[in-house]
């Protein structure tokens, strides 16, 4: 089993980018049962805290898949988004503290 985790640092200008790759990732989950993490940083915890139509969407189909979410909380912060993110379910974990963990955990981490 692969064990994949989608660091998405595309922000609103890149909702596109971020999508196409939220999609993926809950396919990967639901149709091959493959280990899965996606992690917001930078500006792509603004584009998470604010999401709207098919991102939002895909973000909502992404967490019922089970797929682990996680985001910078200095970013979430910053973007004022912490209550929005923490109502969805979603994990606050500092970036360097997540990075670290999924490496050691034996994550392939691609980012978008």
């Amino acid at each position: 089993m692969a064990k994949l985790a989608f660091w998405i640092t595309a922000g609103p200008t890149m909702v596109d980018k971020a999508l196409a790759n939220l999609v993926l990732a809950t396919r990967l989950k639901t149709n091959r049962e493959q280990d899965v993490e996606v992690y917001f940083f930078g500006p792509g915890v603004d584009l998470a805290g604010h999401a709207q139509g098919q991102f939002a969407e895909a973000l909502k189909a992404l967490m019922s898949s089970s797929v682990p979410v996680g985001v910078c909380p200095a970013n979430a912060t910053q973007y004022e988004v912490t209550a929005v993110l923490t109502e969805q379910g979603v994990k606050m974990e500092p970036a360097g503290e997540a990075l670290v963990r999924l490496v050691e955990e034996g994550y392939q981490i691609i980012g978008v």
